[in-house]
């Protein structure tokens, strides 16, 4: 039975965009689970998986990775800073997934904006990095 990516692959994303780089624009923090009442701006990211493997025998998990930036400044600027350097963290990059093989690099796909939203009571503003990269046990 083939077992999850998910664990592994979300420490490597955490590690990559858990550097000063990122987390001076993002100064409420990085998440995979966002606090009940965090500090803005902060970045969250989630992973959903597939099998890519076909016909083939084994594993091959494509793996999708998602980055929001959210804040509370009036304008689209600060999530757009923040999205920029998570891109160029992840974009390309070959990362360390423990118990796994990392095949190739992590694909860029696209940037998704969302309109004005609340997040606990509290407006925000959110945009969304898409990733996929691909492992195999």
């Amino acid at each position: 039975m083939a077992s999850l990516a998910l664990g592994p692959v979300s420490v490597a994303v955490y590690s990559a965009l858990n550097v000063s780089g990122l987390t001076a624009l993002a100064t409420g923090g990085i998440y995979d689970d966002v606090p009940q009442a965090p500090a803005y701006p902060f970045v969250w990211f989630e992973l959903f998986e597939r099998e890519a493997r076909g016909f083939g025998a084994g594993g091959l998990p494509e793996v999708t990775v998602r980055v929001h930036a959210f804040s509370t400044y009036a304008g689209t600027k600060e999530v757009q800073s923040i999205l920029k350097k998570a891109i160029e963290l992840l974009k390309d990059q070959t990362l360390t997934v423990t118990g796994y093989t990392f095949c190739g690099r992590v694909f860029y796909d696209d940037t998704t904006p969302v309109l004005d939203e609340e997040l606990n009571g509290v407006k925000v503003r959110e945009q969304i990095a898409n990733f996929r990269c691909y492992v195999e046990e």
